[in-house]
């Protein structure tokens, strides 16, 4: 009832505003040298990644603004490898369907539900292994463009029904994260997951089917109002026969329309890579491609000047997206105030952040999984082909209750059976809560199921390395190295408050104050402002 208390009276105190200097609100220009501390590097590595340790920080804080910048961007000079997510090899005999004509109806019928149980359980596998990425790997920006891509290029296992083919998608969005747009929007454009998704493999010459070119525009590069219904069916016609195999993407000719087409004004007889061309040549593609990173990386309703701005620096690149990003990330619109605890965590975010943010171990990776779909965010499962909705969206009075359960569980040492957020079942074959016990044998790789240790958060490692004794300054290392905006006054002091308690003092030497400090982080976290980042 205590904890209740508290956390009651920090919702209900008012959240200040920053105020910014207008000027810098839009600007490309590069911050300088001088303006370049720990508070910003703590903003660029929640952005750029999910947050980070006071190491951590400490680090990118002590390169400067350029310097630290590289560190995130030129990722791939860090290395890492995780070990591969196990595939039953059931999935990968190119003679299953052959067999299956040898069987009686019987068998046919329980050979093929052994493979969708494989199939199930790789697919549970392979998103298990993006979790363990994201809060593990070394090079935060390379999953945190991942995630951004996956919410852009979207594709769900109920529809594409193959946890390969989905392995794949993330792996190709991992792959291209920071390469150039038009090698993201072609690969994408022939990825197998996708053709299933968006039914281009239905899509042939006699039949055209316009879902992929409809969403390619969209959704994925112009947005509404830059293309007509004839640009669609164009489109639609110029990507017929666009399929694939057990190699991968094939082109098959006969069911390829190869006529005249006329597509945003130009007339040829196009391909699907002609189309790509055609609209990456359009100013609204830039200016759409800018507008979506700029709501996810900085402010949910970004400035105009500043869209077009940076769209000028995705021209100038020819959509070279590392040279991009990196100029972003040096911006002073980047680190202004008002783009600044502005953006509404996703649930990824809160899982992934906290655990980074606290050095955190997170064993049970099925139930750090389970507790991000419980706040609203299924991974490798988006709600429809829009993605996620974002923003304010991911707050209602539902998600919120779970969000402030979700990190209390992972502050707290917990058994699996007694974790209600962190020990979910999996997803059955319609991709609804149920048993795993009827999934298939045990996989020769290693398998992320089963829930390592998880141990409950210890500050005092971090009160020591600082030297915060006092409940002060406990209370102000934490709100400013978890929160994005400063605390009020109010809210602080409630902090303070309860560390002291009855007896109006704090001693870090005295038994119990590990599990003090951790209650008051779990306060701490149970504010609105720890649900911006």
């Amino acid at each position: 009832m205590r904890s209740t208390r508290w956390i009651l009276a920090l919702i209900l105190t008012s959240f200040p505003l920053a105020l910014a200097d207008e000027a810098d609100r839009s600007s490309m220009k590069p911050i300088k040298e001088s303006e370049w501390d720990r508070e910003k590097a703590s903003h660029l590595l929640r952005r750029a990644g999910f947050g980070g340790t006071p190491a951590e920080l400490d680090k990118l804080a002590a390169l400067g603004p350029a310097a630290a910048v590289d560190y995130l961007v030129a990722y791939r000079k860090i290395p890492y490898r995780l070990a591969p997510p196990p595939i039953d090899p059931l999935l990968l005999d190119p003679q299953f369907r052959r067999r299956l004509r040898d069987l009686s109806q019987e068998e046919r019928r329980a050979a093929q539900q052994k493979r969708r149980r494989a199939d199930r359980r790789s697919f549970e596998e392979a998103r298990l292994w993006w979790v363990d990425r994201m809060i593990n790997s070394p090079r935060p920006f390379e999953e945190k463009m991942t995630l951004f891509w996956h919410g852009r290029f979207t594709s769900g296992m109920r529809e594409v029904r193959n946890s390969i083919f989905m392995k794949e998608q993330n792996e190709f969005l991992r792959r291209n994260a920071l390469g150039n747009y038009r090698d993201m929007v072609l690969g994408i454009s022939k990825d197998r997951a996708m053709l299933v998704y968006l039914d281009g493999v239905r899509n042939n010459r006699r039949k055209p089917n316009e879902n992929y070119a409809r969403e390619l525009m969209e959704l994925f590069t112009l947005g509404v109002g830059n293309y007509t219904e004839q640009d669609i069916k164009a489109a639609a016609r110029a990507f017929t026969g666009w399929a694939f195999n057990q190699d991968g993407f094939v082109l098959r000719r006969r069911q390829h329309d190869d006529g005249k087409k006329t597509f945003l004004g130009r007339t040829g007889n196009w391909g699907g890579e002609d189309i790509v061309d055609i609209i990456l040549a359009q100013p609204e593609c830039s200016r759409y491609l800018s507008r979506k990173l700029l709501e996810f990386f900085v402010h949910p309703e970004p400035d105009r000047r500043l869209i077009e701005r940076f769209a000028a620096v995705i021209r100038k690149n020819r959509y070279e997206l590392k040279p991009s990003m990196r100029t972003l990330f040096q911006s002073r619109a980047f680190y202004h105030a008002e783009n600044r605890g502005c953006l509404v965590k996703s649930p990824v975010e809160v899982v992934v952040g906290t655990a980074r943010q606290l050095g955190q171990q997170i064993g049970d990776l099925r139930g750090a999984l389970r507790a991000m779909i419980a706040m609203g965010q299924e991974i490798m499962q988006p709600p429809n082909v829009k993605g996620w909705d974002g923003g304010a969206k991911w707050i209602n009075s539902a998600t919120l209750f779970n969000r402030y359960n979700v990190v209390a569980a992972m502050l707290e040492r917990r058994g699996r059976a007694k974790n209600r957020f962190l020990d979910e079942p999996s997803m059955t074959e319609n991709g609804s809560a149920g048993s795993m016990n009827m999934m298939a044998p045990k996989m020769a790789a290693k398998s992320r199921m089963q829930p390592g240790p998880h141990p409950a958060y210890d500050p005092l490692p971090t009160m020591r390395t600082n030297r915060l004794e006092t409940a002060e300054q406990i209370v102000d290392f934490y709100v400013a190295h978890l929160l994005a905006a400063p605390l009020s006054l109010e809210k602080r002091q409630l902090l303070v408050d309860f560390l002291q308690g009855e007896s109006g003092s704090f001693s870090a030497g005295v038994r119990g104050a590990a599990t003090a400090v951790r209650t008051m982080i779990k306060l701490l976290c149970g504010t609105p402002e720890y649900q911006m980042t």
